[in-house]
């Protein structure tokens, strides 16, 4: 597992890196209702696996701790071929009716959706046998290509016209999906055998539909807050407010290696004891990446003074990642893993409702837009405790329970100084005390398991 890590790892600081410029060049030199249409559609992206009503999903399942030279290739290309063919026509569907609308960032979306699907076909499919070197490709092609093609926008064209943004983000999507699939078919000539059957279709959607209602589910949760502002408030708002969250994805970044890597351990090796440090390494590693939360602070108040506002909304959705990481790295894929897909549907369900009660208590008292980043902060309060009180063998114990109380307090008293620089030395400087005296096991499980694998 932890050369699986240094893979995905690898992969996504790469992503990562790129994604930084991304989420700076954009607001930088585009206006606030550019960027905010540009942001509709990536947050209407965010959908685009619904398309695939659960047949990817079932995929994810039927190969999830497999090896890919142990897949029987004609089966394979046999459930690629009818994915790709089944997403064609539901996204022809859609294109047709956003046609009739006359609605040009669902037309992007419709044709978008396709290729962001198959895109997502190949990650899924890389995940579920461990293959993290092609994973990686899957997963920065995109973004590199889409740097390239907004930079070339601003500073060739000098371009503020939101619809060639989304035009390059399809294009993008396009060639990524090409190169993609002539590298696998290179690999092990997936499009040489096989063909299309009705009965795959109807077999890996009954598998997987249910599972895509708790991902569709946890989509749809993870974006609440901006459908709660831009509904409620306007375009400006909602720029920094999508601003904030797509400084949220360099946390994501980080949390990804492990809730990626984890599902197709827990597979392989289900053991308590097991889980059980992972979780708490993975609590660590929650409160640490946060402290990108600093640095962050830095760059908007010197570089981007424009989105000054989106500082104290980014505190609080940083400070959910912490929790979240746990969530989505432990608790989730043992759902997946254990092929629990109803009982994940249900909570995600439960969670939204809690979500959108918070997000209208909050907004209802406080009419300010950093209402909706606490209701998102609690709402991955309340969803860890329900972890905690759900599954007794995996709970934490009473000094991880105070360590987490005392680095949430102390990452909001630092990131509430002014000088950035002061605040993160002095959460690091909590962080290590804190961790020594409270979980020193965990610390040197950590430090053990790092050394070990350099030796």
């Amino acid at each position: 597992m932890k050369k699986s890590l240094l893979h995905i790892f690898a992969a996504n600081i790469i992503y990562l890196l790129i994604n930084i410029f991304n989420s700076f060049l954009l607001p930088k030199f585009l206006s606030v209702d550019t960027y905010a249409i540009i942001k509709t559609y990536t947050l209407y992206v965010g959908y685009a696996g619904f398309l695939s009503l659960g047949y990817a999903d079932g995929m994810y399942l039927k190969y999830g701790g497999k090896d890919i030279n142990e897949l029987d290739l004609v089966d394979l290309s046999t459930n690629y071929k009818s994915y790709t063919l089944f997403e064609l026509i539901v996204c022809f569907i859609c294109l047709i009716i956003a046609l009739m609308l006359n609605d040009f960032v669902l037309i992007c979306f419709s044709i978008g959706g396709f290729f962001i699907n198959i895109i997502g076909y190949y990650k899924n499919l890389y995940q579920a046998v461990g293959e993290f070197k092609l994973y990686g490709k899957s997963l920065n092609y995109q973004t590199i290509l889409l740097f390239f093609m907004s930079f070339i926008l601003i500073f060739c064209f000098q371009s503020d016209n939101p619809k060639n943004y989304i035009i390059v983000q399809v294009l993008s999507a396009l060639i990524v999906v090409i190169y993609l699939t002539l590298i696998l078919n290179k690999n092990i000539h997936i499009l040489g055998v096989g063909k299309v059957s009705l009965k795959e279709i109807v077999k890996n959607i009954s598998m997987g539909f249910t599972l895509m209602l708790g991902n569709f589910s946890s989509s749809i949760f993870t974006s609440l807050d901006r459908w709660f502002i831009k509904a409620l408030m306007t375009n400006k708002f909602f720029a920094y407010y999508s601003f904030a969250v797509s400084l949220e994805n360099i946390v994501d970044v980080f949390i990804t290696p492990i809730t990626i890597s984890l599902y197709n351990s827990f597979c392989k090796n289900y053991s308590i004891q097991h889980i059980l440090k992972i979780k708490k390494m993975t609590l660590l590693w929650g409160f640490l990446i946060i402290t990108a939360a600093f640095p962050v602070k830095f760059i908007i108040i010197n570089f981007l003074p424009q989105y000054s506002n989106a500082i104290s909304i980014i505190l609080p959705l940083f400070a959910a990642q912490a929790f979240y990481a746990v969530i989505k790295g432990v608790h989730i894929n043992l759902y997946k893993a254990e092929h629990k897909q109803k009982k994940y549907f249900k909570i995600m369900i439960f969670m939204m409702i809690v979500a959108v009660i918070l997000n209208c208590v909050l907004y209802f008292f406080s009419k300010q837009v950093e209402s909706f980043a606490y209701a998102t902060l609690i709402t991955a309060i309340v969803w860890q405790i329900y972890c905690e009180i759900e599954n007794s063998k995996l709970r934490f114990n009473n000094n991880e329970y105070v360590s987490i109380i005392l680095l949430f307090i102390s990452y909001f008293v630092a990131g509430n100084i002014t000088n950035a620089i002061m605040g993160l030395l002095l959460y690091l400087l909590s962080f290590l005390i804190i961790v020594i005296i409270f979980m020193r096991d965990t610390l040197q499980y950590c430090l053990n398991s790092i050394f070990l694998y350099k030796t």
